[in-house]
């Protein structure tokens, strides 16, 4: 890995594992990353480098697109920021709560260690999207993501990510022909 991503290598090195059960019978082998959804302390040279490089990485790879978007928990703060850094407007994809319960479209999200379900608003068919995540693992988050997009119009342009875990990001391009970028893989 290249000295511009020093920090970000640092932290996944040092990142703790845990332990997390989806239900009595499934547990998920759940690394702490401090950049990801169940991370808390983040340095601020982290947060610099990270906000750069998505930055830089979305301006190469992504030329053409409308607003970024990023679902909760872990990637709407990733997004929000390279949102600002690219003077670039944003959409949120909530997790389910009383709050949202009114919105038109709502989908299910299952991964390995979670279910939840998101809400979606705000879209318009013919919107050109960047979807911005913190962690790729098995690619589900983005699936179910990208198959609402399809089914409300919207095209989805790519996928900018911080850490790929695996290879799964690969068959992302695939199955959906659009480039996958991250600035880590492990």
């Amino acid at each position: 890995m290249s000295a511009f991503l020093a920090r970000l290598s640092e932290s996944i090195s040092k990142a703790k594992n845990v332990r997390i059960y989806k239900n009595k019978d499934t547990a998920y082998d759940f690394k702490l990353y401090p950049f990801g959804e169940r991370g808390t302390y983040i340095d601020p040279e982290l947060i610099s480098e990270i906000t750069d490089n998505l930055a830089s990485s979305i301006t190469e790879q992504f030329p053409a697109f409308d607003y970024i978007v990023s679902p909760e928990p872990g990637g709407h703060t990733w997004g929000m920021l390279a949102a600002y850094k690219l003077m670039k407007p944003m959409n949120i994809l909530r997790l389910s709560t009383e709050l949202y319960e009114n919105y038109e479209v709502c989908i299910k999200r299952e991964t390995a260690y979670n279910e939840n379900y998101i809400y979606f608003d705000g879209f318009t068919a013919g919107d050109r999207v960047l979807i911005l995540d913190d962690v790729i693992s098995s690619g589900a988050t983005i699936r179910c993501i990208a198959q609402q997009m399809a089914d409300m119009g919207v095209e989805l342009v790519g996928v900018q990510g911080i850490l790929a875990k695996g290879e799964h990001y690969k068959q992302l391009e695939a199955d959906y022909g659009i480039p996958v970028r991250v600035l880590s893989k492990v």
